[in-house]
């Protein structure tokens, strides 16, 4: 019986020496894989991928350089440039990788998606707009793009449109928490006390052990002079937390204040 160990090629032993977390080994295997085929677009990618994770950047840029050479309407070796600039913190480089995605492949919601979310990271929300309502436009039902779109908007002082963005996201996804407390948030900012303690409640209703949503109860009963209901609520989230210290120590805090009053 003839071994199979080594007969599948450096593809194969590049792909389980990634598994097991030796990069070094399986750059060494993509590596000869790319001697073998340099035309192997695929090759190219996963040495790229491989000499990101050995922490190499400027060698992962090389070889993910040529799969785009290779695949020239593909995002996904752009996206990943852009990535190796931004571990570096070269953030104007990653810009530039990033813009370079969309216009490959000006039709991937995840290359316009990528773009606008790390606009929005770096607090360029004005300029994330357009490539998260691209985004939006080519896959309206990916939860996170709606979230993106809604903060954006908001940080550049569309209210009413973060507000439209959000409800429009929590329609198509009404189990997302995260866009159910950015909408509370933005109510809370603008006053509207019982129109977030209503999306608090829905958000408790659906996930009772997520203390963090207790809290937010309690702050807006406490706003709305309904201290006892408040109380009730920091308790709860001490009950439900997996970790109640922090919890305790704001309910402890909250019924000191109520006594202060009292007296």
């Amino acid at each position: 019986m003839v071994a199979l160990t080594g007969c599948l090629g450096p593809m194969h032993d590049g792909r389980r020496a990634m598994v097991r977390g030796d990069f070094e080994a399986a750059a060494r295997a993509f590596g000869s894989a790319t001697r073998e085929r340099p035309d192997d677009a695929e090759a190219w990618l996963a040495l790229g991928r491989a000499e990101m994770a050995a922490e190499r950047y400027e060698r992962a840029r090389e070889a993910l350089s040529t799969c785009a050479r290779l695949r020239p309407r593909a995002a996904l070796p752009r996206v990943l440039i852009g990535h190796a600039w931004e571990l570096q913190r070269r953030y104007d480089e990653a810009f530039v990788a990033y813009r370079q995605a969309v216009e490959a492949a000006p039709r991937s919601a995840w290359a316009h998606r990528v773009l606008g979310t790390r606009l929005l990271r770096w607090g360029r929300a004005e300029l994330a707009l357009g490539s998260l309502a691209r985004s939006i436009e080519l896959d309206p039902a990916h939860a996170e793009t709606w979230n993106g779109l809604a903060l954006a908007r908001n940080a550049a002082g569309d209210v009413a449109g973060a507000e439209e963005a959000f409800r429009r996201g929590i329609a198509r996804h009404p189990r997302h928490a995260g866009m159910r407390l950015g909408l509370a948030a933005l109510y809370v900012n603008s006053g509207r006390f019982e129109a977030a303690l209503a999306i608090y409640d829905d958000v408790v209703r659906a996930q009772p052990s997520f203390a963090p949503a207790h809290v937010g109860r309690g702050i807006l009963l406490h706003e709305l002079g309904r201290e006892d209901q408040a109380e009730a609520a920091f308790a709860e989230a001490v009950r439900v937390a997996r970790r109640p210290e922090r919890f305790q120590r704001r309910l402890d805090a909250y019924r000191a204040l109520r006594r202060e009053g009292r007296d």
